[in-house]
């Protein structure tokens, strides 16, 4: 007999695909996620009891998840069978809910069978590539009510990885952040002239002059001596291109002239949905393109899908998936993006799906309960193809939360009120989305709550 603790990232990670096979192979007898007693800790603790018996045949152990309760192992008790974790895609545990239940016995069996026919075909951007006949005669097989995966109906991924922030990237005056960096120079500067005896100054300097200082300086005393990845650009709006009216060449091979700088979509720490404006931008310079290309330290990646519109969301989050609509611009690794490809659906129709808590929960319980949501968590996400009419009604509930951010951005409400009226939507996508699935007669309780 084995009782052990410890984190409980291996419930739902592919990394920990082997730890859940050999449990699955021996006799558990209590399997006890736990809400996090220790502050100071990133992850969740599980206890689990088992026994090292080789068992084929179907067995009862006990799940009991006191993750949203007080210390108390008689709540949220459940006799679940060992087949139905055997089962799942990837051999996941997920809690046995009611919810949940409903959601393994409608659609497991059906992302279950798109995974073994598909995954090899979409689980990266060179793979989609490779089988783009196949996979665009399997879209346009699809109908209203069809399942599918969101890995079917879209393309994208990872973004640019520039290796030096501070050299490429800028931030918008008039924003927040650049506030920030106006705030932070002067200081950075000062704890750079005390650690190497110097008496730099950006006094009475333009703004094009603190740039050259600060690209000497860490040219000079390495990429780093300012902090890892710390932008120091402020960059006016007369800098800015019209992306709209870039050439597809100017787009691939970098722009000439003196407005060179485009939209950089860096990720929102906020956690805006729906609608986010970046104040980062890139120097998309004929030059600095050339070096990114060639530079061994950056990652010239998705470059096929930069300055498309598509849907995004940032590779870290609480609980609630939060996703927007992206702008058309570069992108770098911690916006995860994916663009639709199907013609029955759209990125406003997904990125209101992404938003809902039925996908949050899916997410949760069935492909990746840590706090990072990868491109490849999101392609094996279950999509139900809409009616025209769905569609419709989905697009339009979208159009009125980014009118909302919108707003909020504009400083035309405070957002307060903005929160208000999406909190409003919110619930109105929420009874949506379970409709669709047919679930709207079960609740879902979130992490938050």
């Amino acid at each position: 007999m084995l009782s052990y603790i410890t984190s409980n990232t291996f419930m739902t990670i592919n990394s920990k695909i082997n730890v859940r096979k050999l449990l699955q192979s021996k006799r558990l007898i209590e399997f006890m996620p736990i809400k996090n007693p220790f502050e100071e800790a990133a992850v969740e603790p599980i206890i689990v009891i088992a026994k090292n018996n080789e068992v084929k045949e179907d067995y009862e152990f006990d799940y009991v998840d006191i993750r949203n309760e007080d210390f108390d192992p008689t709540k949220n008790r459940y006799k679940a069978k060992i087949s139905i974790f055997r089962n799942a895609p990837n051999r996941v545990f997920f809690t046995p809910n009611e919810l949940n239940m409903m959601i393994y016995d409608r659609y497991i069996p059906k992302v279950r069978e798109l995974l073994d026919a598909y995954w090899d075909k979409i689980s990266t951007s060179k793979n989609i590539a490779k089988h783009k006949k196949e996979l665009e005669l399997y879209r346009q097989s699809l109908k209203p009510g069809d399942i599918t995966l969101l890995g079917l109906v879209t393309d994208g991924g990872q973004g640019l990885a520039t290796g030096n922030n501070g050299k490429y990237i800028g931030v918008k005056e008039g924003t927040k952040e650049a506030t920030r960096v106006r705030e932070t120079r002067s200081q950075k500067l000062t704890e750079f002239n005390k650690k190497h005896n110097t008496d730099y100054s950006i006094e009475n300097l333009s703004e094009f002059e603190i740039r050259e200082l600060f690209d000497s300086l860490k040219e000079r005393y390495g990429r780093d001596v300012f902090g890892r990845g710390y932008i120091y650009r402020i960059v006016s709006d007369d800098e800015i291109a019209d992306v709209e009216s870039l050439s597809q060449e100017e787009k691939t091979n970098g722009i000439e002239g003196g407005r060179t700088f485009v939209p950089y979509d860096k990720g929102d720490r906020d956690g805006n949905k729906w609608y986010y404006e970046t104040s980062f931008y890139i120097d998309w310079s004929r030059e600095n393109v050339e070096i990114l290309k060639n530079y061994t330290k950056a990652r010239f990646q998705g470059y096929a899908f930069y300055f498309k519109e598509g849907f995004s969301w940032s590779d870290i989050h609480t609980v609630d998936i939060k996703s927007r609509l992206k702008s058309n611009g570069v992108y770098d690794v911690k916006s995860m993006s994916l663009f639709t490809v199907c013609k029955s659906l759209s990125d406003k129709y997904l990125i209101t799906m992404l938003n809902s808590r039925f996908i949050s929960n899916y997410v949760f319980s069935f492909l990746n309960h840590t706090n990072t949501f990868q491109i490849n968590d999101a392609r094996q996400i279950p999509i139900i193809v809409p009616t025209d009419e769905q569609l419709y009604r989905f697009e339009a509930v979208f159009d009125r939360a980014k009118e909302i951010k919108i707003k909020e951005f504009a400083s035309q409400i405070t957002k307060e009120d903005a929160d208000r009226e999406l909190d409003v939507i919110q619930k109105e996508v929420d009874d949506m989305v379970m409709d669709l699935y047919g679930l709207h007669n079960v609740s879902i309780q979130s992490e938050e709550e």
